[in-house]
């Protein structure tokens, strides 16, 4: 009897966790206001299911144990805008189990986060891991500020609400050895002394944890000489926390101008990797290494491998996310390098057994940033958003977790990886897209806009992106018109719905009153170039491939024009 009851016991545990994976509360968004936004790609992609698995299992169980997920960055970070937004979205889904990593920035003379300020006194040197030769050692947050001044103090103050009441320990990562200057530790009524160098607590490790009475959103930390020794105090960070082992706990670290070599600049960090123990590290650079100069391809990818295995060697649980830059303009134009970026991290993880973000693709892709701007989402710079832009990426990341959570927990077994394959027409003419790249499924199809039809609804009605129905019909904007025939790769099971019909049995750029006969087998066929098409497409209506189409027309060159015929059997 009792095997019995352990054994339904077993599978109820089961069945709550399933039905947990199904039932949290994910927040829901529109984005139809937003129809460049490539919706369909907004997962967190891996080659292999198992990557991601870790990190999933994890979350599911945020009730009993913490998820720290550790997001680094470097100019959009360091503003802590959508960072913010994605933190306070995935607590109000999972528990929040803190505020994460936070500096006193001013002590380093630069901005602080969007929840709050900071002062200080005294003098200060700092280092941050943009500079050559840092001639300070740099830790997780890739900042680092010293002071031989015993007087000297810093002042946070947050904004209403970013710290709960149960936010009540610290995590402070600092120079722990006996030359440190102690600290006073001073937020609303309470106060705490704090002896630095501490033979009690492990002295080899840079953190220090301070329990305070209550959770407040105001802390000053003054410095308190107590013995001859003591001449300094460096400081690479601190972690404001619930002491509850629940909830989720997103920390984000970010340095303006930050690249891949900045991050190798950190010499601190493999031992903070080890003191913080991240279940996810989600890096979030690149775009500084190749923005002004242009891409290294072969040295861009040399350093993020390095840092990859960096992170594996340090923190060996932590699912790594690889993620890339949006659309970047400058001088008017997109930069090439970013489109390579974000092939690039497909491959690097990969190759590497790692998971990735395309925020190049969830954002529209090649020319988007113009876009952007024209919203007032981005500023005129065509690198930065604006504070709308930037709480718009927060939810979209938010949602990519939501995504890939239950896409992961609710798709067959027998799916083994989570990768949205790119279906971008101006990449077609050089691949030869394979049954596996495309699906069995799938089928070009051609659906006739009705009135009162939108791109956005369209789209969603055929399951694809906006910005994927705009580059398959050469679209100049969204706006469409009663009668317009739009191209859409889709699923072919739902081409029995009205005004669906196969690209394979009708010319679509044809109007309806010269639409092609159907192929006599024994007699030679003609097509009548229209304006705007090309071999490619010319050959995909007729399955052929541009190569037989030039050879059956004695072609030597691939330009055609209006009003030609072409010899297609």
């Amino acid at each position: 009897m009792k095997e019995i009851r352990m054994i339904i016991a077993l599978v109820l545990g089961v069945l709550t966790v399933q039905i947990k994976a199904q039932t949290l509360n994910w927040k829901a968004f529109e984005y139809g206001k937003y129809p460049w936004i490539d919706s369909n790609v907004n997962v967190i992609q891996t080659h292999r299911k198992s990557v991601i698995a870790p990190l999933m299992n994890k979350l599911k169980k945020t009730n009993k144990k913490r998820v720290h997920i550790l997001h680094i960055g470097d100019s959009h970070v360091q503003a802590d805008i959508f960072t913010h937004e994605t933190r306070t979205l995935l607590g109000s889904t999972f528990g929040h189990a803190g505020r994460g990593m936070i500096f006193p920035y001013t002590t380093a003379r630069t901005h602080t986060a969007a929840d709050y300020r900071s002062r200080h006194t005294g003098k200060w040197y700092y280092a941050r891991n943009v500079e050559r030769l840092p001639e300070l050692p740099l830790g997780v947050t890739g900042i680092t500020s010293r002071t031989y001044d015993p007087q000297s103090a810093f002042k946070l103050n947050f904004i209403e609400g970013a710290i709960r009441p149960e936010f009540t320990r610290l995590r402070i990562l600092m120079d722990r050895s006996p030359r440190s200057f102690d600290l006073r530790i001073i937020s609303g009524r309470d106060t705490v002394k704090v002896d630095v160098f501490n033979s009690d607590i492990d002295s080899l490790s840079d953190q220090l944890f301070v329990d305070m009475p209550r959770g407040n959103s105001e802390y000053l930390f003054e410095l308190r000489k107590t013995d001859s020794g003591q001449s300094q105090f460096e400081i690479y960070g601190l972690s404001i926390e619930s002491p509850e082992d629940r909830g989720l706990l997103y920390s984000s670290v970010g340095i303006n101008g930050a690249g891949h070599y900045s991050v190798m600049r950190e010499n601190k960090l493999p031992q903070h990797l080890q003191d913080l123990k991240p279940d996810a590290i989600i890096l979030d650079v690149g775009a500084n290494d190749f923005y002004q100069k242009g891409m290294e391809q072969q040295r861009f990818k040399d350093n993020l491998v390095s840092i990859i295995e960096m992170f594996k060697t340090y923190a060996p649980d932590a699912v790594v996310i690889l993620s890339n830059s949006q659309d970047i303009h400058r001088g008017g134009y997109s930069v090439r390098a970013c489109s390579i970026f974000s092939t690039m991290i497909s491959d690097v993880a990969k190759s590497e057994n790692v998971a990735f973000y395309d925020w190049y693709r969830v954002a529209g892709g090649n020319q988007s940033m113009k876009i952007w701007k024209s919203v007032q989402l981005a500023n005129r710079d065509g690198v930065h958003l604006t504070r709308d832009g930037y709480e718009l990426k927060g939810s979209l990341i938010y949602q990519s977790f939501g995504r890939t959570y239950r896409r992961f927990f609710n798709s067959p077994n027998k799916e083994t990886s989570i990768i949205i394959p790119c279906l971008d027409p101006s990449q077609l003419d050089s691949v030869e897209l394979s049954k596996e790249l495309l699906g069995k499924e799938k089928k070009w199809l051609e659906h006739e806009v009705k009135k009162g039809e939108t791109a956005w609804g369209i789209a969603q009605m055929y399951n694809v992106s906006v910005i994927q129905l705009k580059e398959w019909n050469r679209l100049g904007g969204y706006a469409l018109r009663e009668g317009q025939l739009l191209r859409v790769f889709t699923e072919f099971e739902i081409q029995a719905l009205p005004a669906r019909r196969s690209v394979n049995s009708v010319d679509v750029n044809v109007p309806k009153k010269n639409k092609r006969t159907p192929r006599n087998q024994s007699a030679t066929q003609y097509h009548t170039i229209q304006r705007g098409e090309t071999l490619y497409s010319i050959a995909r209506k007729y399955r052929m491939s541009v190569s037989e189409i030039k050879q059956l027309n004695n072609m030597r060159s691939s330009d055609i024009r209006a009003g030609k015929r072409l010899k297609v059997k």
